[in-house]
């Protein structure tokens, strides 16, 4: 029994460049030729938001601080907000979670473009 590969490749890797952003934006590569080019990324990072419409019982005891009083003629702009101690518990209810994963994608010959933090790696082929 013979093993085969289909299609045949002919083709061998001109080029590998990689690289690893913090943040979203466009990234400036060694000249490609794109239709021969590939790129993969994955994610080290996420943003994302959770809500709930859950029932909260419990208190919340309001503790040191120094909030200063407003009057017309006085704006004192200092102050401190108490630390809160006690507890609140969740019943009920649901929650949404929405999240991003951040990857890139290519934009001409010589610009990446990266959602956010992640690694990338673009592979051109002869």
């Amino acid at each position: 029994m013979s093993n085969s590969t289909y299609p045949v490749v002919s083709s061998t890797i001109k080029s590998v460049q990689r690289g690893s952003t913090a943040s979203a934006g466009n990234v400036t590569i060694s000249a490609i030729n794109t239709s021969k080019s590939f790129i993969s990324s994955f994610s080290t990072g996420s943003a994302g938001s959770v809500r709930t419409d859950s029932i909260t019982t419990g208190t919340y005891t309001p503790s040191g601080g120094n909030i200063g009083q407003y009057s017309q003629s006085f704006n004192p702009g200092s102050g401190s907000y108490p630390n809160l101690i006690g507890t609140r518990s969740f019943s009920g209810g649901s929650t949404s979670l929405t999240s991003a994963a951040y990857g890139a994608y290519i934009v001409d010959s010589t610009t990446i473009t990266v959602s956010g933090a992640c690694r990338w790696e673009v592979v051109e082929y002869s």
